[in-house]
């Protein structure tokens, strides 16, 4: 078994740090002795010692917090390494020291502080930088201000240091990954007519044809609606849900459809009843063909342990009554909006097994600097939660849409989701992309996330 001696401050932070690298992420056993070294220590059953120079946590007095702006560094280094897969390696904390000895090495990058900060996101917690939604902006962050986000750093920590470790002659093998894509589609709004009563169509109609002056928009919702107020919900046009479940199927995917349960910010969050007969027959209907259900929760509940508990609370009941059973529930919140550590306290209150909340709306790439599953912890109680987060790396209004990205649904849109999805594929991580129902009406689209999925 290896053993890792650590310094005696800032324990559940570090432990944390190396369970992931070791055990999470490499499959690896180890065991930590606490005291007694300046650095990590990481000694093999050989005999032979990395050590990993404590490049972050030394600068500050023992358990006091590290939790302000200024721990941000200004600038990350860009260094080339003889262990590292990439051209370079982006140093967040730490040197260029790299000695090789006969039976040690000594590495001055600071791959456990480094990854604490990507995985944790307490970046988030100091910087208070807000978008128009309360959401913390791509722009704002280290990885995109220093021209990394694009690039999975905490993968490239890992298999750094698994180069050192095979360098030293380590006995253990590390543990077998596939590369996997996982499908999910947030349900903002499942029919666009198919729910609506009399009086609320009237308005509708009367609202394109007085309001926005378009009797032809007006005319052609009127005869949508007439088509699926009988009963005809397969005509309605946000339906696309069988369309999406063939095509996840085509790729041999089991995609997960997110649904809003209650509406805590009513002007925000989708307007269904999750109650609704035709809501019901639709869950059931996904889950009888092999696809999951899960929670899209509301605009409001990022902060909110009650409102949040009582959102998971309805989808289980009403699964429960539909015959819809899971193991596991996963959720993601409406419009991205997370609040660290808050959101995550929020989602383990409520009982929620994991979560895939965790990119940018303004700029896809890796948010967690990590294209793998793992263990969530709170920066402020400093433990180690149960949820687990999964970390969404492509949402296509991100990409597409002009008040993000605004790469359109064409050669440009598939060329950066193209480069995205091999980084995955290269650390044999998980490509988890988000394309919403309501997305698949525009064929060009449609055709985006076909070549997406295919290659």
């Amino acid at each position: 078994m290896i053993t890792i001696r650590i310094p005696d401050n800032f324990v559940p932070e570090r432990a944390y740090s190396i369970n992931i690298l070791f055990s999470e992420f490499l499959g690896l056993e180890y065991r930590i002795i606490t005291g007694g070294a300046p650095d990590y220590e990481i000694k093999l059953e050989n005999g032979k010692c990395l050590l990993v120079r404590d490049n972050f946590f030394v600068n500050f007095v023992k358990d006091a917090t590290y939790l302000v702006e200024g721990a941000i560094p200004a600038k990350t280094a860009f260094l080339e390494r003889e262990f590292h897969p990439q051209k370079d390696i982006p140093v967040i904390f730490g040197d260029g020291e790299l000695r090789v000895e006969r039976d040690r090495i000594i590495c001055g990058v600071d791959i456990f502080a480094s990854s604490f900060f990507m995985l944790t996101r307490w970046e988030e917690y100091v910087n208070k930088s807000r978008d128009s939604h309360d959401r913390f902006p791509a722009c704002a962050s280290l990885a995109c201000k220093q021209g990394f986000l694009h690039r999975p750093v905490v993968n490239e920590y890992v298999e750094m240091l698994w180069n050192l470790l095979k360098h030293l002659k380590c006995g253990q093998g590390r543990k077998e990954r596939t590369f996997r894509t996982f499908a999910t589609h947030d349900v903002d709004a499942p029919f666009l007519h198919a729910l609506n009563n009399p009086y609320v169509a009237v308005r509708q109609f009367g609202a394109d044809l007085i309001k926005r002056r378009n009797p032809s928009a007006s005319l052609k919702n009127f005869n949508s609606w007439l088509k699926t107020a009988n009963g005809r919900e397969s005509l309605d046009v946000y339906n696309t849900f069988d369309y999406i479940m063939d095509e996840d199927e085509k790729f041999g995917l089991q995609g997960t459809f997110l649904f809003i349960t209650d509406r805590s910010r009513p002007e925000y969050d989708g307007d269904y009843d999750i109650g609704h007969r035709l809501v019901r027959r639709l869950m059931g209907k996904i889950r009888a063909r092999g696809h999951n259900v899960g929670l899209h929760s509301s605009y409001g509940s990022f902060d909110n342990p009650r409102q949040m508990k009582r959102e998971l609370d309805i989808l289980k009941a009403v699964c429960a009554e539909e015959g819809v059973e899971q193991e596991r529930w996963m959720s993601r919140q409406h419009f991205l909006r997370w609040n660290t550590p808050g959101t995550s306290s929020c989602l383990e209150s409520a009982g929620m097994d994991y979560d895939t909340t965790l990119s940018y709306a303004d700029y896809s790439g890796f948010r967690c600097g990590v294209c793998f599953e793992y263990p969530v912890f709170d920066i402020l109680s400093r433990r180690t939660l149960n949820l687990r987060e999964r970390p969404l790396i492509i949402m296509e209004c991100t990409v597409i849409d002009e008040r993000y990205m605004g790469l359109g649904s064409g050669i440009k849109a598939y060329s950066f989701i193209k480069q995205i999805k091999d980084t995955c594929r290269r650390f044999k991580g998980d490509f988890v992309i988000l394309w919403h129902n309501t997305r698949f009406i525009d064929p060009r689209e449609s055709q985006l996330y076909d070549l997406v999925m295919r290659d």
